[in-house]
């Protein structure tokens, strides 16, 4: 029998602040003081290039990255900065990657000024992305597809060039994994059509999706296990005030 993926996976903070793939260099470069060096800056993008292929994604480390751009803007890397951002993006729906990974970058324009760059991936890409994030997070599925498979010229940048969305090998994958958790944790059954439009699906493809993940296909739809999230149950509170309880309440209202 196929082993299956659950769809909402365990939180688990420990992993998202250390992650297990991460090298002991790495986490004593990143938490020490050494991570203000521009000297490690191309040790921490080979690392970025690891996690790319790996599939991983190591948010304080990439953090550190931008940080070190952001002191030192003369050797900012446009293609680094659309990597951690496509990598924020497919790390949750409504975590706060995308947005921390944001705050440490200025206007795509003023960037590649900084550089003296007349490459204009940077600013096609980053408003993009930015757009992406914003339909991801309002959970806007079926609109986030479409402008990610759309014929904009950021699309098109974004999916032709080796370096950006082809390199990320466990993009699509990862970004299912999250719009079926966020589904998993409102609904208990889906028609697979409309599941096929919020995970860009279509035909035999979406029962057999909604079976890799532990879901249950049931003729069109797709049934999804309880998970106590969409599993609300009634509860009955029941308190107990003793007269002398009451007696000081009311009597502190009177005064």
């Amino acid at each position: 029998m196929a082993s299956t993926t659950p769809a909402v996976p365990t939180k688990d903070l420990k992993e998202w602040h250390t992650p297990s793939s991460r090298t002991e260099v790495i986490h004593e470069l990143i938490h020490g003081v050494d991570r203000y060096n521009p000297s490690n800056l191309s040790l921490m993008e080979e690392y970025l290039a690891s996690q790319i292929q790996s599939g991983e994604h190591d948010l304080l480390a990439n953090l550190a990255i931008l940080k070190l751009y952001q002191f030192n803007p003369h050797l900012s890397n446009p293609d680094v900065i659309i990597n951690i951002l496509i990598k924020a993006l497919a790390a949750t729906v409504h975590g706060p990657d995308f947005n921390l990974c944001l705050s440490l970058l200025r206007e795509p324009a003023s960037i590649v000024h900084d550089i003296d760059s007349d490459d204009e991936s940077l600013i096609l890409a980053m408003p993009f992305l930015q757009k992406l994030h914003e339909l991801m997070r309002t959970c806007r599925f079926t609109t986030f597809w479409a402008e990610l498979n759309g014929s904009s010229d950021a699309a098109e940048l974004l999916r032709s060039n080796p370096n950006y969305l082809p390199a990320h090998a466990t993009l699509l994958p990862r970004l299912r994994t999250n719009i079926a958790t966020s589904i998993a944790s409102c609904f208990s059954r889906v028609r697979l059509a409309q599941l096929g439009r919020w995970v860009d699906l279509s035909g035999a493809d979406v029962a057999a999706y909604a079976q890799s993940i532990g879901w249950i296909v049931d003729g069109d739809d797709a049934v999804v296990p309880k998970n106590g999230d969409n599993d609300v149950k009634a509860t009955v509170v029941k308190e107990t005030v003793t007269l002398p309880q009451l007696t000081k309440l009311v009597a502190a209202a009177a005064n």
